[in-house]
């Protein structure tokens, strides 16, 4: 690696000086004698071979060459500042890179908050979000891809370490215009039969939990078409083409033709139509970036920012 022509603390001599254009002067506020720095001017300019100063016997007067310096060592000593700064709030987790895996129905109202949160508490910090089915964030969050999941449980809690976000419940989701749309909540013995759009096996907790819910209910409905992703299944209601369940806090897409109603929970155990939300991270994972955004997630509970606080 070649050697720089000079180092922080003579570009520090060479700024006040020029700014002085006194010797005497710049001594003082170097906190210095007038000979070592004559001697680290000198020096620099033997390094550079060009002459930065014109020296009278009274008056110092900068050179073209010294002018230009001037400018270019001002930048590269607030550039060496901030880097320093930087350095710190990055060993403090408050500037880096976030990589956050999602799922869809958290989107609208979870991760908003969160993020938004965060970066009010830690505005240099970035995020880069991604929309992913549940196994694909635990295989990437596995691997290091990604630093926090935010899924649903059960998660393996041997790998992994999980703090609960928000608790939602499953909602029916109806065309505008419905008979069922007249009434506060819905039973769900309405879906038994009905025309119904699934959510498909990709989307593994969906499918499975609903399963669970109309086998404990005694609710057969009669599956049109399945789909793993929210808005295509919103938009399948919208066509009248049948009924869905989505969490609630799907309400917040305001999809045009599609009314949500909550479920009522008579007769059913009210743990199965819960819909938990959690942050997940790799248990060896010490990222200060990853500590202090679990931090915060500690603080949006607090602030009852969570669905169904």
């Amino acid at each position: 690696m070649t050697p720089l022509p000079f180092d922080l603390a003579e570009l520090r001599c060479f700024v006040v000086l020029g700014e002085t254009l006194h010797f005497g002067h710049a001594a003082t506020r170097l906190s210095m004698t007038q000979p070592p720095l004559s001697r680290r001017i000198a020096l620099l300019e033997q390094k550079l071979g060009v002459k930065l100063f014109e020296r009278g016997r009274r008056s110092v007067n900068i050179t073209p060459a010294g002018r230009y310096l001037l400018h270019e060592a001002r930048l590269i000593l607030r550039r060496a500042e901030d880097s320093a700064v930087e350095t710190r709030l990055a060993a403090e987790g408050a500037l880096g890179t976030l990589t956050i895996g999602f799922t869809s129905s958290v989107g609208y109202v979870l991760l908003p908050n969160l993020i938004a949160l965060h970066h009010r508490r830690y505005p240099g910090t970035r995020f880069a979000c991604k929309e992913l089915l549940i196994d694909e964030q635990l295989r990437l969050l596995d691997s290091g891809a990604l630093d926090i999941a935010i899924i649903r449980p059960p998660v393996d809690a041997e790998r992994f370490d999980t703090r609960t976000l928000m608790r939602d419940r499953w909602a029916l989701a109806l065309p505008r215009g419905h008979a069922l749309t007249r009434k506060r909540t819905v039973p769900l013995s309405a879906l038994h039969e009905e025309p119904y759009i699934a959510w498909s096996p990709a989307a593994a907790y969906a499918h499975l939990s609903l399963e669970q819910v109309f086998q404990a209910a005694g609710v057969r409905p009669r599956t049109v078409v399945s789909m793993s992703l929210p808005p295509a299944i919103l938009s399948m209601v919208r066509t009248g083409l049948g009924l869905a369940l989505v969490p609630s806090a799907m309400a917040s897409l305001g999809v045009p033709g599609v009314v949500l109603r909550p479920l009522d929970p008579a007769g059913i155990d009210p743990l199965i139509l819960t819909l938990d939300s959690v942050m997940a991270w790799r248990r060896d994972n010490a990222q200060a970036t990853v500590e202090r955004l679990i931090e915060t997630a500690a603080e949006l509970e607090v602030s009852n920012l969570m669905l169904g606080a």
